[in-house]
């Protein structure tokens, strides 16, 4: 467990250094992700149920998979979905021609810099 927990903290210690949070997902192929046009016209005709689904997803596989409380918990430090899409809505105003998962690493990466202080 103490070893998991030291490769974690290296990993995202790794992250923390990269120039930008967009040259993480450079080199990997992801499956059903989305932009910011389409975010923000889905959000527009109150229906983005394809994108929060994704990026419910990817936040939770993230989380899982680097061992950082994205979600928070009950409490102070909790993020509920409505405001993790309003961080998208203003993500993605400002980003008009990003890919949505751009946003959601730079959401990723604040939280999780949140969660390891």
């Amino acid at each position: 467990m103490i070893r998991r927990a030291c490769a974690c903290a290296l990993l995202l210690g790794a992250l923390s250094l990269q120039p930008a949070p967009h040259a993480l997902a450079a080199e990997i192929a992801l499956r059903g992700v989305s932009t910011c046009a389409h975010w923000t016209k889905g959000r527009e005709e109150n229906d983005a149920r394809y994108e929060k689904i994704w990026l419910t997803g990817y936040f939770s596989g993230l989380a899982i998979a680097l061992d950082v409380d994205f979600w928070g918990t009950r409490g102070a430090d909790e993020l509920e979905a409505e405001a993790a899409w309003k961080w998208m809505d203003a993500y993605c105003a400002a980003n008009a021609q990003s890919s949505l998962v751009h946003g959601a690493e730079k959401l990723f990466l604040e939280r999780a810099s949140r969660a390891s202080k």
